[in-house]
């Protein structure tokens, strides 16, 4: 086995979102955001690529597995990997409790440098993972790779600013909190693939012979605010960094802004948060 100390240690100028070990300590808060957010994009993509019985897929940045038990439910075969041991312990904790042992394994793996062999699965994925790669061309590259001849993979990524709800009411909340925000500058790393015909152009230069790009949007829909908030402040690293620089003051008045924004548009629930995702299936 690969050594994997350069993933697991990487150098501590990083971005949070690319520390493992930020990662593997909201493992469990971002479990419960990813069931309502990213859940039923991984179903969709799932859906977009042949799966059936007997199916070798690889996920990649499986996070707590939301396409993982989306294919393994159809049969497959499944290698998760994630580069956060503690996201993987995590994740091989519900293996066993949905009993599946049998058909998943996971590993710690870097997707930018997967320890598998080359043209060994059917199909590869990562869901909302490239996205936050230093180097998101050598993570498509992997997934190309570790595919056999006429293999797909499918990738995901959020839609830019200014689409995507849950960004302008944090933004307008926590603007309300700290005073006036200057816009920060350019878009953010993670809206690199953000436009469809370059995220389509992205992975025809990465190994793909055909690529394509659908554009989706669910809702998450919830009753209890208080609960939504306390999510928001813990299910990843940034936000966790974030939430523990405010007093409680500004913690306080945070929640007020958020609940007024909801409840100012939707009275008092059930209330809907909107998310759009692209999703690119490429075919090597």
């Amino acid at each position: 086995m690969r050594d994997v100390s350069e993933e697991t240690n990487p150098p501590p100028n990083r971005p949070l979102e690319q520390q493992p070990h930020a990662w593997g300590a909201v493992a469990a808060d971002y479990h419960a955001f990813a069931g309502n957010v990213t859940r039923p994009f991984a179903e969709d993509a799932a859906r977009l690529v042949r799966i059936g019985k007997g199916t070798r897929v690889i996920d990649v940045a499986a996070g707590t597995g939301n396409f993982t038990f989306a294919a393994a439910g159809c049969g497959a075969t499944v290698l998760a990997t994630d580069f956060a041991p503690g996201m993987v312990e995590h994740l091989r904790d519900e293996v066993e409790r949905r009993g599946l042992s049998g058909s998943v394994r996971v590993e710690v793996m870097d997707g930018q440098r997967l320890d598998v062999e080359d043209a060994s699965y059917d199909v590869s994925a990562s869901m909302f993972g490239v996205l936050f790669y230093p180097d998101m061309d050598k993570g498509l590259r992997e997934l190309s790779r570790v595919l056999v001849p006429g293999g797909r993979a499918v990738v995901s990524t959020w839609a830019p600013p200014p689409r995507g709800e849950m960004g302008r009411i944090m933004g307008d909340a926590m603007a309300k909190t700290l005073g006036s925000l200057p816009s920060p500058p350019g878009t953010p790393a993670w809206a690199a693939l953000g436009d469809p015909e370059m995220f389509r152009e992205r992975l025809l230069r990465n190994g793909f012979s055909r690529a394509h790009v659908v554009e989706l949007r669910h809702a998450w829909i919830f009753d209890d605010l208080n609960v939504f908030v306390d999510l928001m402040g813990k299910c990843a690293p940034p936000a966790v960094a974030l939430f523990s620089s405010l007093t409680p003051e500004q913690r306080k008045t945070f929640r007020d802004a958020v609940a007024g924004d909801f409840t100012s548009r939707q009275g008092d629930g059930p209330y809907a948060l909107t998310h759009e995702a692209m999703i690119a299936v490429g075919t090597k």
